[in-house]
């Protein structure tokens, strides 16, 4: 206990305090799932997504955020965020942050869109190590929990591990209580520039799916 004690503290003395996320266009990642994340465009605080299906997607630097827009089939949806989740932010174990999400989604454009708003309350831990498929890194955790606006039920705790040396999140752990899952995937591999070509990222993507068969 003691020993890990000073390693954690070892490890937050040495890591310095962290800024947003920083993004360049085709940094991908791809997770033990499959899931391929790659950066299309990058516009101030807001980054375009895109998985292997060239959908896209916005989200902002600050990965606590949900996802701002999206399309899905004919649907599509927005979300406004009021507060200041980047309060969180420079991550230094010891952060918390609040914030309301309101979303907007439709099921075709011609639908009335629909309405919906949670709450959530979001904190950073201690840096510590982790290994995943990509690697060891130092990780700073970080935990979100979303509660209705109704009831204030909690309703989903995401859980992350970012690691600074990457920019990007190597873990994460995401349970809904509503349905009873839980869902886990860690960092299979990052690749940034012209390495992120789509058929490496597909074949990666298809390995990744493969190894936990």
């Amino acid at each position: 206990m003691i020993g890990s004690a000073l390693i954690a503290a070892a490890l937050a003395a040495a890591m310095p305090t962290m800024p947003l996320p920083q993004y360049e266009v085709n940094d991908a990642f791809v997770y033990t799932d499959g899931r391929v994340e790659r950066v299309r465009s990058v516009k101030g605080t807001t980054v375009v997504w895109s998985g292997l299906n060239n959908q896209r997607y916005t989200r902002s630097r600050n990965f606590i955020v949900p996802v701002l827009k999206w399309r899905a089939g004919r649907g599509s949806g927005e979300r406004r965020i009021v507060g200041n989740p980047d309060k969180l932010w420079p991550l230094d174990g010891s952060k918390r942050a609040r914030f309301r999400a309101i979303a907007e989604t439709k099921l075709k454009a011609q639908s009335r869109p629909r309405r919906a708003m949670t709450f959530w309350t979001c904190g950073s831990d201690d840096v510590r190590q982790s290994t995943v498929p990509a690697g060891t890194f130092s990780v700073i955790p970080v935990r979100c929990e979303r509660y209705s606006a109704t009831t204030m039920r909690l309703i989903e705790r995401i859980e992350w591990e970012f690691a600074p040396e990457l920019g990007h999140y190597v873990q994460r752990s995401d349970t809904d209580y509503l349905r009873g899952t839980k869902r886990n995937i860690s960092l299979y591999a990052a690749l940034r520039g012209p390495a992120a070509e789509k058929r490496r990222l597909a074949a990666l993507s298809k390995a990744a799916r493969q190894s936990k068969i």
